[in-house]
């Protein structure tokens, strides 16, 4: 069986975000290599395919990355084995297997899904052909660093096993083309338009209308023009990029070793002992700050307070230096990223301050699209008119 499939693809630093066939998958961006199978018994591997996501486990073997096999997302954090994840402020992503390893874990995956869902059985082959647009940080993001992390995505094909208890799908991958943009600049395609093609509406821009008293009729086509500062916030990076319209201008390119992930780490040594636990990742200690039911919440929140407002004072210093260098010309400061719910209390007022005496306005995204907001981007991209040029340009003969 043969697919084809439009993917969006955040790497995050914490957190991977994909929009995989119109899909949206969210999981933790983290992986581990193991020697043998979790599942000794025979279950139906039709138990599998529902949650797919949330027990990934994969043989890989690509030109790309070193083959093994992997636990991937939820199921690897949730092991107990020693994960590979995103160093923050030190790993080079194009340089590093596990967003390969991850994405292609989540393509296959999601091939599987499809296929069950079609066809009512379990394939033993599938064949998956993949326009895919990921990003890198501004501060990592050159001609040489995109084209490297394009090539280990188009060079050659991929071979994914997927397990399905002791069942054992083979998924092969081709990437023909894929394209790398600077992470914040696909969010531009995102606020102008949903992912039918129309002026985008609704929810997202509710308490910007509240703010402002816009009333009547919004969309959209209100950012067609405008000049915008992002303020993107990771985990392990701020990025404060401006567009103007659909462009990005190179001359503001911006990013600082700023975001949420480093007050985690600060503040996890803290929630550790408070807790009683010898140690414990950073991805679990963000998964206790997403859910305000989870038992240890409230301390986590109690000891992340501090480190958050050194990292909200230096990302502050950070967009003052972007409007100086950008001379105050600036429409609209835009902030989202995971790090921008977390961060919100704090940051939220002073930028809204700096907004007033600068005279320009705050977009600060709801933290139901925080997130997802540059995979929704990427998946926009990757469909539209200007992705199927640069297809068609690398395609010609040089």
């Amino acid at each position: 069986m043969n697919y084809h499939f439009f993917v969006g693809n955040d790497n995050g630093n914490s957190e991977h975000d994909m929009i995989i066939d119109g899909r949206l998958i969210q999981q933790p961006n983290v992986n581990c290599t193991v020697d043998e199978l979790p599942w000794s018994e025979e279950q139906s591997p039709e138990s599998f395919i529902r949650n797919l996501q949330d027990q990934l486990v994969v043989t890989i073997d690509s030109p790309s990355a070193r083959p093994g096999m992997y636990y991937v997302g939820k199921f690897a954090l949730e092991s107990g084995e020693i994960l590979d994840n995103m160093q923050i402020g030190i790993d080079l992503k194009s340089d590093m297997d596990l967003p390969i390893v991850n994405t292609l874990a989540q393509i296959a995956a999601a091939a599987v899904q499809k296929a069950y869902d079609e066809e009512k059985r379990i394939p033993e082959q599938l064949e998956v052909e993949v326009d895919m647009a990921t990003a890198l940080p501004v501060t990592q993001h050159t001609d040489e660093t995109s084209a490297k992390f394009e090539k280990r995505f188009t060079s050659g094909t991929h071979h994914v096993t997927v397990h399905l208890g002791i069942q054992r799908v083979g998924v092969k991958i081709s990437m023909p083309f894929a394209k790398v943009v600077p992470e914040a600049t696909p969010v531009i395609f995102t606020l102008q338009k949903d992912a039918e093609g129309n002026w985008r509406e609704g929810d997202i821009f509710e308490e910007f209308l509240r703010e402002y008293n816009i009333e009547g009729k919004f969309n959209g086509s209100f950012f067609k023009d405008k000049r915008i500062l992002h303020v993107d916030i990771g985990d392990g990076s701020t990025e404060y990029p401006i567009t103007e319209g659909n462009k990005f201008l190179r001359q503001f390119v911006h990013g600082s070793h700023h975001g949420a992930g480093y007050a985690i780490e600060e503040a996890l040594d803290d929630f550790n002992r408070m807790i009683h636990l010898p140690n414990s990742p950073r991805q679990f200690f963000s998964d206790v700050l997403k859910n305000p039911k989870h038992k240890y919440h409230a301390r986590a929140l109690k000891t992340l307070r501090r480190p958050l407002e050194t990292q909200v004072r230096q990302i502050v210093q950070n967009v003052k230096k972007q409007l100086t260098k950008a001379r105050n010309e600036i429409d609209l400061i835009c902030v989202y990223g995971g790090g921008s719910i977390l961060m919100r209390s704090i940051l939220y007022p002073q930028i809204q301050e700096l907004c007033a005496e600068r005279e320009m306005q705050l977009l600060y995204i709801p933290a139901e699209y925080a997130v997802k907001l540059n995979a929704m981007g990427l998946d926009a991209f990757v469909r539209g008119k200007i992705y199927e040029a640069l297809k068609n340009k690398a395609a010609q003969p040089v």
